[in-house]
């Protein structure tokens, strides 16, 4: 679950850095998906790593980070808070809870406690 904290707080780091333009080509909406997959591959690993009783709160607190990372950036030069963010990052945070119990997933998933 340390490598989940750390991912956590790299995603709140690059999504807090004041960045004039975002890296990689040029399409619309391209922020959109650099925020789905991050929250994907952020949701679908620290879900391995927690019971599966415990992942609907897992998903609710990364949820809660997304938001919270965008009211931040609307304090940080060339950067701003939207709505398209946050849904795109619930959208990523449920992509990653769906990966999870795929065939792989039981081979690396924590039971859950009895």
């Amino acid at each position: 679950m340390a490598c989940g904290w750390l991912q956590a707080l790299g995603v709140s780091i690059l999504s807090l850095l004041p960045l004039r333009e975002l890296p990689g080509p040029a399409f619309s909406h391209l922020d959109k998906l650099y925020h789905a997959a991050a929250y994907a591959v952020l949701m679908a690993w620290c879900a391995c790593a927690t019971p599966v009783a415990r992942r609907a709160r897992l998903a609710g607190w990364l949820l809660v980070l997304g938001v919270a990372i965008e009211l931040a950036q609307r304090y940080v030069p060339y950067r701003s808070s939207s709505l398209g963010d946050g849904l795109a990052d619930a959208l990523g945070i449920v992509i990653g809870a769906w990966l999870v119990p795929r065939p792989y997933a039981s081979f690396v998933a924590v039971p859950s406690p009895k």
